[in-house]
């Protein structure tokens, strides 16, 4: 039985046009089916009957459709059949095969071509060019007039298939060139967030060659990410604001990877200034919009208005705040949330990380966070996120705690201090 589920299952659509054109359209209709009422041709009040039909079916088949993300491909076919009984029951009670109302299969034959599919486009067209010749039966061999107008009907459907047909298609094709350009630079952006490279201040030869390394590799991966956002932006109908959004930030990103393998060389491995912790928070938060909204993961933010502003070394809270988002992301189900909230307590900022997710295993609670414990090997994990986070809190004089929310789902508490000397690798810094 599965089988034959499987067989006649025919798939979703979710570009099919939910344009109310056919309610406008069959408006103007019945308004020139009023206005020659009087004609022989025209079988009145039975005719109006099928226009109100056409009209209201219409109506609601649109509605119905707009509370839809996605559109079985069945249900699309009812609704074309039917306005097709429709359309031929309006010729019918219009002179048949002299009725000037065939230009309403226009409406099925249309709606089949813009799904850019050619086995319901030729399908439909087939089906209206039948009518209309079944409808004119039979043709005489002297009504040349006769012969003529359904070769003209005949083509007008062909030709406008094939012309509606091929602008979907394009629309099409163009639509998904788009949508893979963002998916890969969303998976270049991911990767960029969840790589961690250990950098240490005085670094050996050899650590120096291997962090050239990651940095080529972080640099590569930025500009992956501007060319395919600068692509999609270009070949978009027109710009989106998140692709331009997220060309400035994997530039920021790439120019923070610079400076800090400048710093580097200096011997200073953290820069730290004065700043707004919203800033490196909403900077992450941008990066990985497009991630959550992916996963259906609502990502809210709670800070105050006013909060102090923190020694940081930026790039490197960027980097705490996209691992951890990341990582809640990646575990919040479907329709789940992640939210971000922060508070005063006492001496330091408290920065809390929530989801609903399964939550931290108890092994994980009580020994710790340590490199290489992870639960998403699977999925490429390496266990070292949440332990380069904790190493660059430390150098900032902060502490990141892991526990399970009461009602589940995991719970991540940041704490910086506020005045304190901060350390960076023997180098001090007051705030």
């Amino acid at each position: 039985m599965k089988k034959y589920a499987a067989a006649l299952g025919r798939g979703d659509i979710s570009n099919f046009s939910r344009n109310s054109y056919e309610v406008v359209f069959s408006v103007f209709m019945i308004a020139i089916a009023y206005f020659f009422r009087r004609s022989p041709q025209i079988e009145y009040p039975k005719i109006l009957y099928f226009f109100l039909l056409l009209l209201i079916s219409n109506f609601v088949f649109n509605r119905l459709l707009r509370a839809r993300s996605k559109v079985n491909l069945w249900l699309i076919d009812v609704i074309l059949l039917f306005n097709f009984w429709v359309i031929t029951g309006v010729l019918y009670c219009s002179g048949r095969g002299d009725s000037y109302f065939w230009v309403l299969y226009l409406l099925p034959v249309f709606a089949s071509a813009l799904m850019a599919s050619p086995k319901d486009a030729g399908g439909v067209t087939f089906l209206c060019s039948l009518a209309v010749i079944l409808l004119s039966w039979p043709l005489e061999a002297e009504n040349l007039a006769g012969i003529l107008a359904l070769a003209v009907k005949i083509s007008v459907f062909v030709l406008s298939s094939v012309v509606v047909y091929r602008t979907a298609d394009s629309k099409k094709k163009a639509e998904a060139g788009l949508l893979a350009k963002r998916h890969e630079a969303e998976k270049l952006l991911k990767e960029l967030s969840t790589k961690d490279m250990e950098i240490v201040n005085n670094a050996s030869a050899g650590e120096v060659g291997s962090l050239v390394s990651g940095i080529i590799h972080d640099l590569g991966n930025s500009v992956s990410v501007i060319l395919l956002s600068a692509q999609a932006a270009v070949e978009g109908e027109k710009p989106e604001k998140t692709d331009l959004e997220r060309i400035v930030k994997a530039a920021e990103f790439a120019r923070g990877v610079i400076a800090n393998a400048l710093s580097i060389v200096r011997g200073q491995e953290y820069v730290f200034e004065a700043v707004d912790l919203r800033e490196p928070l909403s900077n992450a938060v941008l990066m990985l919009d497009y991630s959550a909204k992916s996963r259906k993961v609502r990502l809210e933010i709670d800070l105050p208005e006013s909060m102090p502003r923190l020694r940081l070394s930026k790039v490197h809270m960027e980097r705490v705040f996209i691992n951890i988002l990341s990582n809640s992301i990646f575990f919040a189900p479907g329709g789940g949330f992640v939210r971000v909230s922060a508070a005063l307590e006492n001496d330091a900022v408290a920065v809390t990380v929530t989801d609903n997710g399964p939550g931290f295993p108890e092994k994980m609670l009580k020994e710790g966070i340590k490199a290489f414990n992870t639960t998403r090997k699977a999925e490429g994990g390496t266990g070292l996120g949440l332990f380069v986070c904790a190493q660059i809190l430390e150098k900032h004089g902060g502490t990141m705690k892991l526990e399970n929310a009461e009602g589940g789902g995991s719970r991540i508490i940041i704490r910086l201090p506020l005045a304190v000397t901060l350390r960076a690798e023997g180098s001090e810094v007051q705030s």
